[in-house]
């Protein structure tokens, strides 16, 4: 049995640089995939957005200057700080809020989301855990809501060892993969559409039943 990957970004020391180096990141399509989200999710100004694995604030940006109101969570309290200052001046309209193990603990109160947004954040889960942050994400879902992942994706895993093989600059991570991925939400009776922003980027884009229940 393969170990299991920590991550701690509270201890990081590269969190000073972090907006800039994702940002310059041309293998990421960074800052096109965030731009992109709202259109892809069909955002209006008056949804409601819950962005799991926030980080600080990137993702949310694009839908509050739509006038969307966003809930922001991450297990990180360094990067949610950082968010805090940046989502300032956008008031009430955005919230951030320290949540360990964030898609493991949904739904969240008793709080539902037009929208539920990820970027960059899922390929920290195992494919178990995925499936129970998908379930989760589902329950948090108001009826007709959408739920938007934004990641490095792979065909398969030989896709995904050739290249980690020919790219040393990425990592051996749980990032999803085509072949499965999908299917995790159409388990759970979700319709998937797959948008490709980059060789190595997809944004999978799940939409619930307008009938489904809450």
């Amino acid at each position: 049995m393969s170990e299991t990957k920590q991550w701690d970004f509270d201890q990081y020391d590269w969190l000073d640089e972090y907006d800039t180096r994702w940002r310059a990141s041309h293998r990421l399509c960074y800052e096109a995939t965030l731009g992109a989200l709202p259109a892809l999710t069909g955002a209006r100004p008056e949804d409601t957005v819950l962005d799991i694995g926030a980080g600080t604030g990137n993702s949310a940006l694009p839908f509050l200057e739509l006038g969307c109101c966003v809930l922001g969570v991450d297990p990180s309290e360094e990067m949610l700080r950082r968010a805090v200052s940046k989502m300032a001046p956008f008031g009430e309209r955005c919230r951030m809020r320290h949540v360990d193990d964030p898609f493991l603990r949904l739904p969240l109160d008793e709080e539902r989301f037009d929208i539920i947004i990820s970027a960059y954040a899922l390929h920290h889960l195992s494919d178990e855990h995925k499936r129970i942050g998908i379930a989760g994400m589902k329950a948090t879902l108001k009826p007709g809501g959408r739920i938007a992942i934004a990641d490095t994706m792979f065909r398969d895993e030989a896709h995904k060892a050739q290249a980690l093989r020919e790219d040393n600059s990425l990592e051996d991570e749980y990032q999803p993969l085509l072949a499965t991925f999908p299917g995790m939400f159409e388990a759970e009776g979700l319709a998937v559409a797959l948008h490709q922003m980059g060789p190595l980027v997809w944004v999978l884009v799940a939409t619930s039943s307008p009938a489904s229940p809450r």
